[in-house]
């Protein structure tokens, strides 16, 4: 005997290394910065069909009222970047009259490129709902995430175009409000991020399964979705299994050359170095321990005073986006003696995190400190990097698998050392270690070049 599905029902940098300073330089004038991508929170309404077997016009017809958020990363694009977009729905839709189990219906949402870019990304959500829900429950928060490669300059935008929850016996096709065939006829919603991709020309995307921006293909559907009486992917959208996943090349960052200010005081100053951000390992499952590496050619310019060995130690934050979320505390080995006016030795800044939830992760170099007792500089994107942070542009994305951890793979994990080198779960329902950074101010009195007052400033980590 068949088992039926019951139809779903939607809800309506020069460093100030010691106790002497004799130059200050001139502060990098402020630029204003283009507003972020993103739209929402907003409210929007779609229509819905439920489709067995994903075949057919669909029946059924239902409502699904909910709050939206578009958002993208890097938030202004430029040509030739690979960019990440997330979308997340706060309560998602009702449950069927059947209660259903973890992980039952996986979500994928079409993403339609238009303007100076064409073309589709495809946004996933491999495992949902978070947990079991019972019959006539909101299904709970949805963060679907996918990737777009800006290949052209211009006006562009994002629009969501359908939604799909899929399993093996039955999907719900979700378009913009109103009953048709939202399979074969979907219309596209209300929900449309504008924005402008900078630079010039146009750029040809790397040979990557991961750069989207291109029309979707087709899958095989999934042979080990369970059968549930509710929602679910379509035959079309369905992400691959634990056994059949293939190993999606990782993207690290670099070797590239990367501009970044820094502030130490009331002293601001350029610094160009090579940088490489990498991941190990780069196809990991669910719950494996991921080490983060940051590697840069050089470091920023001491200043007039020599500096003692391991009175100085660099180290960064990552921010985890994509299915993941929180921050990676990376640090290096402290630095040797230095020598007055001498440019700092390159470094390799390392830390752990471990993964949650499968799909595409993001890792980007928010800020970079040079640790010191008495005074520290920070280095990041912004104008002024400590009055108005800015992430960098170094950002590597690599793809949890929906396997679990192998033994290789460092299953578990987190043993932060408190000081920006250990193991932060940053996914699912994990716990997230936020780095506090504790401002000083600092009486800067010049006579003959003397800083009279010099407090001392540390940082501290708070879970």
């Amino acid at each position: 005997m068949t088992r039926r599905r019951f139809p779903v029902r939607m809800a309506a940098p020069a460093l100030v290394l010691a106790p002497l300073l004799l130059t200050i330089p001139a502060a990098v004038p402020a630029r204003a910065a283009p507003p972020a991508a993103a739209i929402g929170p907003t409210a929007a309404t779609l229509g819905c069909r439920l489709y067995f077997n994903d075949a057919g016009t669909g029946s059924s017809p239902t409502v699904w009222q909910d709050t939206f958020t578009l958002t993208q990363s890097p938030a202004e694009p430029k040509v030739g970047d690979t960019v990440t977009v997330t979308l997340t729905a706060l309560t998602g839709p009702d449950n069927g009259p059947v209660g259903l189990n973890a992980g039952d219906v996986p979500v994928n949402v079409t993403l339609a490129l238009g303007g100076s870019l064409s073309g589709s990304a495809t946004l996933r959500m491999s495992s949902y709902p978070a947990r079991a829900v019972a019959p006539a429950e909101p299904l709970g928060p949805i963060t679907a995430t996918g990737t777009y490669f800006a290949s052209a300059a211009g006006a562009a935008t994002l629009t969501v175009g359908r939604v799909t929850f899929a399993n093996s016996s039955a999907t719900t096709h979700c378009s913009a409000a109103g009953d048709r065939d939202h399979k074969a006829a979907p219309v596209p919603t209300s929900i449309v991020e504008n924005f402008t991709v900078g630079g010039t020309g146009t750029a040809t995307p790397p040979p990557s399964p991961s750069a989207s921006a291109t029309p979707s293909s087709s899958a095989t559907p999934s042979p080990s979705a369970k059968p549930s009486p509710s929602l679910p992917p379509s035959a079309t959208d369905d992400p691959p299994t634990a056994t059949d996943e293939v190993d999606t090349p990782a993207q690290p960052f670099g070797p590239k050359s990367v501009k970044l200010n820094c502030k130490t005081l009331s002293s601001l100053s350029a610094w160009t170095a090579t940088h490489t951000l990498s991941m190990s390992p780069s196809n990991p499952g669910r719950g494996a321990k991921v080490t983060v590496s940051l590697k840069f050619s050089a470091g920023p310019k001491s200043g007039p005073v020599p500096v003692g060995a391991g009175d100085l130690v660099p180290k960064a934050t990552v921010k985890v986006g994509g299915v993941g979320s929180g921050t990676v505390n990376l640090k290096g080995p402290a630095y040797g003696a230095i020598d007055a006016l001498a440019i700092l030795p390159g470094a390799t800044l390392t830390g752990t995190y471990t993964t949650s939830q499968a799909g595409l992760v993001s890792l980007t170099v928010t800020n970079i400190v040079f640790d010191h007792p008495q005074v520290d500089t920070e280095c990041n994107a912004g104008a002024d990097p400590v009055a108005g942070p800015k992430e960098t542009s170094i950002v590597a994305k690599f793809t949890v698998k929906s396997r679990a951890a192998t033994d290789d793979e460092g299953e578990g994990g987190g043993n932060g050392d408190g000081d920006g080198g250990g193991s932060l779960p940053t996914t699912g329902e994990g716990g997230v270690t936020t780095l506090m950074l504790l401002w000083s101010s600092a009486a800067l009195l010049l006579g003959v070049g003397l800083v009279v007052v010099l407090p001392r400033r540390r940082r501290l980590l708070r879970s």
